[in-house]
Formats: structure tokens, C-alpha cells, sequence
């Protein structure tokens, strides 16, 4: 051994300095976790654990009211009993479910199911039966003591005391689903809640809806209850009024529900040209919305989605049909804008046209000898339209259809169901048929036909138009949005704003002579004078389109007026599907109408009535 070497320091006395070193790296690392748990995310785990420590046991909101025009409820609540499961409760007395089916004269693997589904935590009770009859509540509460977990009480349900009057106006509620809940991206709702899935209840269902309330608990680590810590009031959702007059809804409701007996369906629509607001909307057949209050029965379900009269078609917006001589209103229009007609261009009716080896007829085909635009108006000359057409072409048409609203969706506050209907152009055929534009389809165009389709509501606006000059409304079913003020009472929080679609553009003399041409067919010799309103001035169209039907050609039934004449206040459009000539099933509901909203007592219609287009 060189004794000039330095000794080796033995492994075994190098153990305690790498133990220290451990201990100090383990020692940081505790530290630094302690910082980041303590003081970089101290209080966001404060508040996760703060959550954990508490449950909130909703409490559901009473849903605004819905009233109409003038303050009448078409929609509210009423107290139902529920039964509520609570999911750890039931989980750790098995014999709960047992039991509880028994009363309720269901399965357990049912009310396991409803559990699943609908389970939102721990302590958040499950909704599995509703409106359950006093009987059976009695039973429940007589074996609670038997039930942990179990809970039977009031919950405020939708309620609709008018049945089908306004159905399709109001819509439906119906259960969300956890994939809708997580399309909406929406904390408000819990699987097994109930939302608007139609109508004004779909449209405003943020503002109907309410805000949960419910009683805040402690809880252990296990989530089991432990003391009441706060308890929040539901905040009722905010209350809407409507446009809609529940009385004159009601009279075009049973005007045409008379049709529907007979197997022929319908809709009329009632607008105020001033403003747009709708003030009746109707189709006939209807259905009840309370029938969706709860979960719908497959049988109920069944029955509605079957009825070949198909009651959930709101035929109001939600079908589009050739308009017939209604339409009359804007070709005129159009011709007098064009130079394709004016107040002196006459025409001589002989009952037909040819067009090649084809023969088109006017509805009166002995014919009406020389008309002008008043007259061929008030009598509904198709000769006179045909000849009209011609010389404007199919495109300019199109366009004063477009100028009008036809052929896009009005924008009403009924999501979904609104078609736009059709106006045709050469163009169009070509790219849906395959097939070009041919002169039957011009004369055809000019008189509300060929392949031009239009909704009730539609042609409603095209007749408030006419009426006030040439402005279009979107339609308005709603008029105010109501709170609550500190002594609980109503107040106004919003007035909804007409909203300007566009307008006609067309010129004073243009609109005047259009307005002095449809006062014309209420009067002696015009198509709908049987339907005039003694002591009320009013311009009104009769229109009859064929519809082609179980292989047979048939006569829808159109009747658009507004009134009074020289400051309107209504405008109505009805139609009756198969209903005949315009003035014999749609024009006497739209007087009645009128005659309603304008305060008249009317006599029964003259029993002779002229040839009607």
C-alpha cells in the first residue's frame, strides 16, 4: 500500500448523504405541492370542496303564464303529486322499489330504469310517477316508514284550459333527453324535465322556464344528508301576452271545424295590417297540448300521428297550396306596375282561350262579355288574367310575387313547422323537372295556379299589404313580456316592436286602383257581394284553386278580405281544403270574422249568391 494514496471512502458511509438528499428532494416536493394546492389553486379547490360538502335538491319553477290579447289565460298551472325516488336512499334499501311498485302497479325493473335514465347525482330525487290520484298517495305516505329515500308531493304541471282551441298556436312541452341537453349545451335542464317542443312554448321557452329553487344540504363524503344549510324560493318564469283574441279565435276555429266533420281540413288567419300582430291563427283539425303535459301515451301518440285528417299539421303555416284567383292581387299588381295592363285596357271574355290545340277556360264559360281591370276583378275573369299574363311573362311575375313575401317564410314566432312555399320561374321548373316552361304554365301562373304554392298565413300578409299600402309585416304573435314587481303583481318588462319585412314598392295610383278593384267584388255583381257587411266597407277576393285528390281533381276554397275600408284594422285569409267555390265554404267564416273584431251583429248571408270564382 503506496501510504501517499488517499483512503477510499467506504460505501456504506456514502448511504446517509444520499438518504439526506432524497429526503431533501422529497421534501421540496412536498413543499411545492403544498404551494399549489394552498396558494396557486387554494381557492378553486375551496370552492370544489365547499361543493362536495353541499347538495342542492332542485325545487322546480312554477312556468310563466301565457294570457291573450286582453289578459285572458290560454295557458297556466296546476298542482299535480308526484313521486320522487331519491337514488343512494332507494340503493341501500332495496325493499323501497319493492314496495313502491306494488303501490304504483308497475315493475321494479321499470322504476330501476326511470332511476338510470333520469339520475342526475346521489341525492338528487328522480321523478317516477306523475300525476298520481289521491288513492295511491295515501297508500305511499300510510308505508313511508317502509320507503327511505321515498317522497310523494306538488309540482306545478302546464295546464291549458281551452283544450285544441289554440293548439297549434301554444305547441307542447315535452321530456328532454340527456343527447338533447348536450346539444343545447344547457346547465337548466336535467333528464326527465319538461320543455316547450312547439309553438310560443318552444319560441320562448328561456323566458317561460323559471329559475330552480330548492333546499341546500350538507352532506358527508358519501353524499348522505346531513343538515338543511339554505333554502331558495323557485323564481317563477316571466309571463307572455299574446297578440291572439281568444274570441275571435274561437269563431274561425268553429267555422271551420264545421268542414273538418266532413273530412275537409282548414285554416284562417287574421292579421293587423298596421302592425302584423296575428290576431287569430287557426287550423282545423287541432289537438290538445294538455295530452303532452305528461310523458304521451304510445295510444294517445298513436292515435294523433295516425288520423289521416292529420291534426298535427298546422295548416295555418306549416301546408302550402295554390292560392287561385287570391293570387289575382298580385299579378294586378304587377300588370299595373308593367304597363302590362291599366284602368282602361279591356279585354273580351268569351269563356275561353286557345293556347295551340289547347283550350283554356274561364270559370264562367258562357264568358263576361268586355271587361276592365275593376271589372275582370270584381268578376274574377280568367280571360282577362290569361291575356294579362301573357304580355308580363312568367319572370316578372315571379318577381311581383317575391315583392309580395310569397316564396320565403314570413319569420313568424313558430319555429319549425313554417313552410315557404313556391314561386315558380322558367328557371326553376328546369332545375326541378327537368323540363322547360310552356305558355300553359304562364296563363296558368297569372291566376294563382300551375306550380305557385302559398301558405294561409302567407297570403294573409299579401292581403295586409294590399290594405296599407304595400308594407309587410313579420308576423307577431306575441305582444308584451310580464314580470313581477316587489308586491308580486304583473308589470310590462317588454313591448315587442313591429318589425318591417319590406315593402311592395308599388306606386299611389297602382295600390288605389287595387283597393277600388277588390271593393269591387264586395259589391252588386262582384263574387263575394253575398258576403258584404251591411254598414262596413270592405275589399275582399274570392279564389278557388284545384288539388288533385284520391285521383280526382277537386276545389280548395280561398277567401281573402280586409276591413274597414278606408283604415284597416283587420285583414283575414281562410281556406278550406275541398271546400268548393271561395264564396261558399272560406268567405262566410272570414265575415263572421271580421263582423266579430269590428263589433257588428250579423244577419245570415243572402241565400243567392253569384257565380264565385
Amino acid at each position: 500500500m503506496n501510504y501517499l494514496d488517499t483512503p477510499q471512502e467506504s460505501p456504506v458511509a456514502r448511504r446517509p448523504m444520499h438518504l439526506l438528499t432524497v429526503m431533501l428532494v422529497g421534501l421540496a416536493c412536498i413543499v411545492a405541492r403544498l404551494w399549489y394546492l394552498q396558494v396557486a389553486r387554494g381557492d378553486e379547490l375551496l370552492l370544489a370542496s365547499e361543493r362536495n360538502r353541499s347538495k342542492l335538491v332542485r325545487r322546480m319553477p312554477p312556468r310563466g303564464q301565457i294570457l291573450d290579447s286582453k289578459g285572458r289565460l290560454v295557458a297556466g298551472n296546476r298542482a299535480r303529486m308526484v313521486v320522487t325516488v331519491v337514488p343512494d336512499e332507494v340503493r341501500k334499501s332495496p325493499e323501497s322499489l319493492i314496495t313502491l311498485a306494488a303501490l304504483l302497479g308497475t315493475t321494479v325493473d321499470d322504476l330501476a330504469g326511470t332511476i338510470t335514465q333520469n339520475r342526475v347525482s346521489a341525492v338528487d330525487p328522480v321523478r317516477v310517477a306523475e300525476d298520481v290520484d289521491m288513492a295511491t298517495v295515501t297508500a305511499i305516505e300510510e308505508h313511508r316508514s317502509e320507503m327511505p329515500g321515498v317522497d310523494v308531493g306538488p309540482e306545478p304541471v302546464r295546464f291549458y284550459p281551452d283544450g285544441p282551441l289554440l293548439g297549434h298556436i301554444l305547441g307542447q312541452l315535452g321530456q328532454v333527453s340527456r343527447e338533447e341537453i348536450e346539444k343545447r349545451k344547457s346547465s337548466l335542464y336535467r333528464p326527465g324535465d319538461y320543455s316547450g317542443k312547439l309553438g310560443v312554448e318552444r319560441f320562448y321557452d328561456d323566458l317561460l322556464r323559471g329559475t330552480d329553487g330548492g333546499t341546500n344540504l350538507e352532506v358527508d363524503a358519501r353524499g348522505r344528508p346531513r343538515r338543511v344549510l339554505e333554502e331558495r324560493r323557485p323564481l317563477p318564469g316571466a309571463s307572455i301576452t299574446l297578440t291572439i283574441d281568444r274570441d275571435l279565435q274561437r269563431v274561425a276555429y268553429e267555422g271551420l271545424a264545421e268542414f273538418a266533420r266532413d273530412g275537409k281540413p282548414g285554416a284562417a288567419v287574421a292579421l293587423d295590417p298596421r302592425t302584423g300582430a296575428v290576431l287569430a291563427l287557426a287550423s282545423v283539425p287541432s289537438y290538445d297540448p294538455n295530452l303532452f303535459v305528461r310523458k304521451v301515451t304510445s295510444k294517445d301518440w298513436n292515435a294523433l300521428n295516425q288520423d289521416p285528417r292529420k291534426p298535427l299539421i298546422n295548416r295555418a303555416v306549416g301546408s302550402a297550396y295554390a292560392p287561385g284567383s287570391t293570387f289575382k292581387i298580385v299579378s294586378a299588381s304587377g300588370g299595373l306596375e308593367t304597363g302590362a295592363t291599366d284602368r282602361h285596357t279591356s279585354d273580351f271574355c268569351t269563356g275561353s282561350i286557345k293556347l295551340g290545340r289547347w283550350t283554356k277556360r274561364c270559370h264562367k264559360h258562357s264568358g263576361h262579355g268586355t271587361v276592365y281591370l275593376q271589372s275582370a276583378m270584381a268578376k274574377s275573369c280568367d280571360v282577362y288574367f290569361y291575356h294579362m299574363g301573357q304580355r308580363m311573362g312568367p319572370d316578372r311575375l315571379a318577381d311581383f310575387a317575391h315583392r309580395f313575401g310569397l316564396g320565403k317564410k314570413t319569420g313568424i314566432d313558430l319555429p319549425g313547422v313554417e313552410l315557404s312555399g313556391t314561386v315558380p320561374s322558367p328557371e326553376w321548373k328546369q332545375k326541378r323537372f327537368h323540363e322547360p316552361w310552356v305558355g300553359g304554365d304562364t296563363v296558368d301562373y297569372a291566376i294563382g295556379q300551375s306550380m305557385l304554392t302559398c301558405t294561409p298565413l302567407q297570403m294573409c300578409n299579401v292581403t295586409a299589404a294590399a290594405a296599407n299600402g304595400g308594407t309587410l309585416w313579420r308576423p307577431q304573435l306575441v305582444r308584451e313580456i310580464l314580470g313581477e314587481d316587489a308586491a308580486g303583481r304583473d308589470v310590462v318588462v317588454q313591448k315587442l316592436k313591429p318589425e318591417k319585412l319590406g315593402t311592395t314598392a308599388l306606386s299611389a295610383s297602382t295600390s288605389g286602383l287595387i283597393v277600388r278593384s277588390l271593393q269591387s267584388v264586395m259589391e252588386p255583381g262582384g263574387t263575394a257581394s253575398a258576403l258584404a257587411i251591411p254598414g262596413i266597407k270592405m275589399a275582399g277576393k274570392t279564389g278557388t284553386a284545384q288539388m288533385r285528390y284520391r285521383g280526382q281533381m277537386v276545389n280548395n276554397s280561398w277567401f281573402v278580405a280586409f276591413a274597414p275600408l278606408e283604415n284597416p284594422v283587420i285583414a283575414v285569409c281562410v281556406f278550406v281544403e275541398r271546400g268548393g267555390h271561395g264564396g261558399d265554404a272560406a268567405g262566410p267564416i272570414a265575415r263572421k270574422m271580421i263582423a266579430h273584431h269590428l263589433g257588428v251583429q250579423l244577419n245570415p248571408p243572402s241565400p243567392v249568391t253569384p257565380a264565385a270564382d
